[in-house]
């Protein structure tokens, strides 16, 4: 049976060879809606579905396994997306220090006809970041391809996370234990 990983995210694609080695990766063209009704964790939730049915729509493969994932960062309830710019990049990092926020991790694994979804929580607590620092990170590359502005895996991540309460992986995207247990779950590895 073969296993499709439905990412782009090179860090979801290291995780999952840690489950199994033996996947195909896959980059479905879902639009990623914004569900503005929808809480943080909702969003996750529906747009890991929402990648899962447009890889099952690509694939049209009925006997594969497809497993998809989104990660929605949680901020007071407001749900932080890939920064537009320097200046929204530069808002969300001053507003991340000496604060805490939410890292919802959604998983979608399509098997035999049917979408089996859970939804794991981390909440990542920031030191203080210094002004100047703040200043020099956002002119990096870095921020621009994460939704928390930072990767918990980065220099920056690890020098400024103070602690966090929950899984290390929901918080790089994909919760490898979990995932691993619906899969041994579900006899597909």
């Amino acid at each position: 049976m073969d296993i499709y990983l439905a990412s782009t995210s090179p860090r979801r694609r290291q995780l999952m060879a840690e489950i199994t080695p033996g996947f195909i990766r896959i980059s479905p063209m879902a639009e990623e809606k914004e569900y503005p009704a929808f809480t943080p964790k909702e969003k996750a939730v529906r747009r890991s579905k929402d990648k899962c049915i447009a890889a099952i729509n690509m694939l049209k493969n009925t006997d594969a396994v497809i497993i998809s994932s989104d990660t929605v960062v949680d901020l007071d309830g407001e749900t932080l997306d890939k920064p537009v710019d320097q200046a929204d990049a530069y808002r969300i990092i001053s507003a991340l220090s000496q604060h805490f926020h939410y890292v919802h991790t959604a998983v979608t694994v399509y098997f035999e006809g049917s979408l089996f979804t859970f939804c794991d929580t981390t909440q990542v607590h920031f030191k203080h970041i210094p002004d100047e620092v703040i200043r020099e990170y956002v002119k990096t590359d870095i921020p621009y391809d994460k939704r928390g502005r930072y990767g918990i895996q980065t220099p920056f991540g690890q020098e400024y996370i103070d602690k966090i309460d929950g899984d290390y992986y929901t918080v790089v995207g994909l919760p490898v234990k979990k995932l691993k247990k619906l899969l041994k779950f579900l006899n597909i590895v």
